[in-house]
């Protein structure tokens, strides 16, 4: 059996080789400038329709521009898009990038149409320098004018205010369950400035029946969090921050959390678009108090504890990259720690293959909330409790392969 399976993924990767060689061959049309679109958010359908005029190759290895969009949210709510044209090939060297900025109530259509006009005003400034600009001419709407002193009075002062409510009822004759769940977020974002408060709430009930008995369980959550964050320079930040937790699963009553912190990101932090190397320290102080005794025959207690924490994000025209890694400890028992990993990445090995992957994986010796109580089985199997563990693990791997005409300019939406 295992002989047969390693047949079978050598003749796999052996086809995938044979098809790629093929590929090989293929190349824009001389003379015509080919541009591949990286853009998440984009509504592509909608570019090729617009812009029918200009060539989209599906490989970005066989490109002369490469557009790729990244994304960052903006203090009110919205997006701002940045928008970098990469030339390659003759093109090389040839570089622009522009921004395109959404308020929350922007619809998708008034998104897709922001994102588009840039996209004019970049694939321009390529074909002026080809024999294209013959062929081209130049409408520019005069809109009103602007004076420098007709300035916009923001009422606000650039607070933003976000509430969410929502519920879910499911029921049958031997079963029912319902959740509810509100949130609020207040804001207030600055180039020196950063203040954030979130609010959650959630209540869930799940109850099976049957002849003889009745199985209930329920959780409910409560969280508050704040963070006051400083620009001290391009590169430096400093923080404070609070929380607050009453969740029955993490057999915790109330919480409550402060804690300062420091970060440097290696890069500019204007550059955070294509790349974040940041490094973290913070250290406080949280009260405990708990629904049960816990395992170490504690009903309510006061910790200490720090953490560093390292994040690198990349998103460069051959992927994308995403790695964080945190420990933290409690300062009376220092094997009282937990070590974090979350990764996600995508890579493009060849011009026809790429991989990607998630992992998100934790060591972990901190769980000083556990009850001291026995759990029944309908306490695991309805997970009412936090269960003692000592990892956790999540990944996810997988292979793209893509193979064919290079060229998408076609649109045909029938069935």
């Amino acid at each position: 059996m295992k002989l047969s399976v390693r047949i079978l993924f050598s003749i796999i990767f052996l086809c995938l080789l044979t098809l790629q060689g093929i590929s090989q061959g293929a190349d824009t049309k001389p003379g015509v400038t080919g541009f591949y679109l990286d853009c998440f958010h984009c509504d592509f359908t909608f570019v090729r329709q617009e812009l029918p005029f200009v060539t989209f190759v599906r490989d970005p290895l066989l490109a002369d521009v490469h557009i790729m969009v990244t994304e960052s949210n903006t203090g009110s709510g919205g997006q701002k898009f940045f928008m970098n044209f990469i030339g390659r090939n003759q093109l090389k060297g040839t570089d622009y990038e522009y921004t395109v900025t959404t308020i929350e109530s922007d619809t998708d259509d008034d998104i897709r149409k922001a994102l588009l006009q840039i996209l004019k005003i970049g694939i321009l400034q390529y074909y002026s320098k080809t024999d294209m600009i013959d062929q081209m001419t130049i409408d520019i709407e005069d809109k009103e004018n602007r004076k420098a002193d007709d300035m916009t009075i923001d009422r606000w002062n650039k607070w933003v205010f976000s509430f969410e409510a929502g519920g879910e009822l499911q029921k049958e004759k031997s079963q029912n369950s319902f959740d509810l769940g509100t949130s609020a977020n207040i804001r207030k974002i600055t180039e020196e400035w950063k203040t954030n408060l979130d609010a959650f709430y959630s209540i869930e009930q799940q109850k099976f029946m049957d002849d003889d008995s009745t199985i209930l369980k329920q959780e409910h959550r409560t969280e508050f969090s704040a963070y006051y964050v400083k620009s001290l320079n391009e590169k430096w930040s400093a923080g404070i921050f609070s929380t607050y937790t009453s969740w029955n699963y993490l057999n915790t009553q109330h919480k409550v959390g402060f804690a300062g912190g420091i970060e440097y990101n290696i890069f500019p932090w204007k550059e955070c678009n294509r790349r974040v190397f940041a490094i973290k320290y913070w250290a406080g102080a949280n009260y405990f108090d708990y629904y049960d005794r816990t395992i170490y025959d504690k009903m309510y207690e006061t910790l200490f504890s720090e953490g560093v924490e390292i994040n690198l994000e990349l998103i460069q025209p051959w992927g994308e990259i995403s790695v964080g890694l945190e420990g933290r400890h409690y300062f009376h028992d220092f094997s009282k720690n937990r070590l974090t990993l979350e990764s996600d990445f995508s890579i493009r090995i060849t011009k026809n293959i790429s991989i990607f992957c998630q992992l998100e994986s934790q060591i972990i010796h901190d769980q000083i909330y556990l009850s001291s109580r026995e759990l029944s089985r309908d306490d695991i199997l309805l997970e009412r409790r936090q269960l003692a563990t000592t990892y956790e693990i999540r990944s996810e791997l997988g292979l793209r392969f893509t193979f064919g005409s290079i060229y998408n300019n076609i649109v045909n939406e029938r069935f």
